[in-house]
């Protein structure tokens, strides 16, 4: 600009120096020619003022120009640098952008591999769902990117899940939810399962406020579902099993603050939302105990024991206080004391121990009692013991036999033990007691029939027992019976007999240390009973009420050996019913069974009281007839083939048709039991192949009755 100043200055100047000279040419012509046409030299001086003034801006008008042409040129020019300054600008910039861009994507791939988060973009009008980074589910975790359309990402999600991820990403999406938030398994390179938590947000709307995108991260969390699984699952344990699991702060009322769902069941509350938490502990448990426990609590806690046993009583939900068996550790949280533990229901072992605490509460009191008697209290004492370790009736009634001859000097006695039946039979008597029935019912004994000591004097003032004879000439000296219950059940009778006469103070004083002594016998006496139950049911075929094979093995050699140093015989019959595999296919096993039954009754009716009667297998019994002359034996079992083939049987309303039995008999001659068995067996067959319904002696045929005619 400064050179076009003086450029255009140095043109002006020469200007104005060419008008000047112009104009004293003209004034100088102009006075050269004033005498000759002054006139016309006057009007040539505005020509030439003219001429000169018309040169000046011609030139000036050229100067201008030039000097615009020239400045137009330096404007652009600055203009070009200019733009090329900010164009430089902009591409370093772009560099800087770019390089900075990706120096990002490094970052953020660092990022993913690292933390082993997939980030995924939902580009919902397109309707496809970008991966960047892949879980394998092995030790690698892949950065890549992978691209799924359409519902390609729900189908390859656990089929338990795909439609409820489908729905519950629709409703996101749909109902313009801000946040989204699911866990659900995808597949991995294995062919198996895992967990990822997928949180997400929409990111872009349009006008409308319409979802176009929308992102998130995929966090794999399998482990840690696992282990919630396996927490949750261990949890349901105890929320279902007989435990309760609870915790209470150990500070101010001792407020429940958990406790596990199966306590309302366990405790029968019926309400189902029923629940101890936000309950004091005084609520629960039982006034009487509160404080005891409490105070065992409090000394624990306070002297740094680990842990805690107690037991209490708890409210319940039906009213009613059970018994629990608790234990508690001690927790500290927020620097706040907890007790954590659990309760179990032990009312039914505490109920049995409060039975066998109020046993052994009377059995002490018995044992006071005894020892205020000091002529008894030693020997009943001793006996208690014995009868605790004895094995069966014949072993307590020695004991009973000893100890009654010591406590009841001058007294006979007898004890008597209750049947299957429900009557009582003699287990023996000592001294010489009057004649009493073997067996009895129990209407026949007042003490029996009173449940309490009955003492008879005379005839003129107590009711004599039915069970209970005078001799032949009509006397009965007095006597005591006193009955024995043990747990509600009748299990026998001790009778005690005066062997000379006696006042009614000496025999009420009888009557007191009888029950005494019939209290120290009782629990023995139903032990033994539930043994020897016990080993009937070990030793007794379930359907035909006999004995088994195991008690025959057991018994046979035994009686064997007996035989063999008594000298008397040992007989055994094999029984089998014939056609017994046709019966049960023409009628069905359940008609096959009712004759086994009838005719194994029939047996037991008819053999002595020390024979054996068992079931060997199937339709095969043997009758055991330890001292029994085969002759003997031959007439009974006559007679017991003769009655089966007469019995008649009913089935459902109509007759069976007509059983018979073949029989096997042999005895002992100096062999063993296996070959006493093998014998009647061979007998049995012969019996079989000759035609059935009859008997067959060890080596000879007995005919049946027709034949015998």
């Amino acid at each position: 600009m400064n050179s076009g100043s003086t450029s255009f200055a140095g043109v002006t100047r020469q200007s104005i120096s060419l008008g000047l000279f112009m104009v004293g040419l003209v004034l100088v012509m102009a006075v050269v020619s004033r005498d000759h046409d002054l006139q016309v030299a006057w009007y040539a001086l505005p020509a030439a003022a003219l001429a000169v003034g018309g040169t000046v801006l011609w030139q000036e008008w050229r100067l201008l120009r030039a000097s615009v042409a020239e400045r137009n040129t330096v404007v652009r020019q600055r203009r070009q640098e200019r733009e090329d300054a900010l164009h430089n600008e902009a591409h370093q910039r772009a560099l800087a952008i770019v390089e900075g861009k990706n120096q990002g994507l490094d970052y953020r791939a660092r990022a993913i591999r690292a933390a082993q988060i997939s980030i995924w973009v939902a580009d919902i009008p397109s309707n496809q769902i970008i991966f960047e980074g892949i879980h394998t589910g092995l030790k690698d975790f892949l950065p890549d990117t992978r691209i799924y359309h359409g519902r390609e990402w729900y189908l390859r999600l656990h089929p338990h899940e795909t439609e409820l991820v489908e729905y519950r990403f629709k409703e996101f999406i749909k109902r313009r939810l801000q946040t989204f938030e699911m866990e659900y398994r995808v597949p991995d390179d294995r062919g198996g399962w895992r967990w990822i938590i997928s949180r997400g947000l929409v990111i872009q709307e349009d006008e409308q406020g319409r979802t176009l995108v929308a992102a998130g991260t995929h966090i794999d969390i399998h482990q840690r579902k696992l282990a919630q699984i396996a927490h949750t699952q261990e949890r349901a344990l105890f929320n279902v099993g007989p435990v309760v699991i609870f915790r209470f702060s150990l500070l101010g009322e001792r407020i429940i603050d958990f406790i596990s769902r199966n306590a309302a069941r366990l405790w029968r509350y019926t309400d189902p939302d029923w629940t101890a938490v936000g309950k004091s502990t005084s609520a629960l448990v039982h006034p009487d105990d509160l404080l005891a426990v409490r105070a065992t609590i409090n000394e624990a806690f306070a002297t740094s024991k680990p842990s805690v046993d107690a037991q209490l009583r708890l409210l319940r939900g039906d009213g009613t206080y059970h018994w629990q068996s608790m234990r508690l550790i001690f927790e500290i949280e927020h620097g706040q004391p907890y007790a954590r533990g659990y309760m179990v229901d032990v009312q039914e072992r505490k109920a049995m121990e409060e039975l066998a605490a109020s046993h052994n509460q009377t059995l002490e009191a018995l044992v006071e009692q005894l020892h205020m008697a000091q002529a008894d209290s030693v020997v009943l004492q001793e006996t208690s013991d014995l009868l605790n370790s004895a094995e069966d009736v014949d072993e307590a009634f020695e004991i009973v036999r000893r100890a009654a001859d010591a406590v009841f000097p001058g007294w006979s006695g007898s004890l008597s033990a209750i049947m299957q039946n429900g009557g009582l039979s003699l287990v023996g008597q000592w001294g010489a007691p009057p004649w009493q029935d073997a067996e009895f019912q129990l209407k026949d004994c007042w003490g029996l029939r009173r449940g309490k000591p009955h003492g008879y004097l005379n005839e003129d003032r107590q009711l004599r027992c039915n069970h209970i004879h005078p001799d032949a000439e009509g006397q009965l000296l007095p006597y005591v019976c006193v009955p024995m219950s043990a747990n509600g059940e009748t299990v026998g009778a001790l009778h005690l007999f005066a062997n000379s006469m006696v006042t009614s103070e000496q025999i009420g004083d009888i009557e007191l240390r009888a029950e005494r002594f019939a209290e120290t016998l009782k629990l023995a006496m139903s032990n033994l009973r539930l043994r020897a139950w016990l080993r009937d049911q070990a030793t007794r075929d379930g359907l035909t009420g006999l004995y088994n094979r195991r008690l025959l093995d057991e018994r046979l050699p035994v009686e064997i050996k007996r035989s063999h140093r008594d000298r008397l015989p040992v007989s055994l019959a094999m029984i089998d019913v014939d056609h017994f595999k046709r019966f049960n296919d023409d009628y069905g096993h359940d008609a096959g069974d009712l004759v086994l039954k009838s005719i194994s009754e029939l047996l037991m009716d008819r053999v002595r009281v020390y024979d054996l009667a068992c079931r060997y297998g199937g339709e095969e019994l043997i009758l055991l007839m330890p001292g029994c002359q085969i002759e003997d034996a031959i007439v009974k079992l006559e007679a017991i083939r003769i009655d089966v083939a007469s019995l008649q049987i009913s089935y459902q309303g109509y007759m069976l048709p007509p059983v018979t039995i073949s029989i096997g008999l042999a005895e002992t001659r100096g062999g063993g039991a296996e070959a006493l068995v093998r014998q009647a067996d061979e007998a049995l067959y012969r019996a079989k192949h000759q035609g059935r319904n009859r008997l067959v002696v060890q080596g000879d045929t007995i005919p049946p009755p027709e034949e015998m005619h």
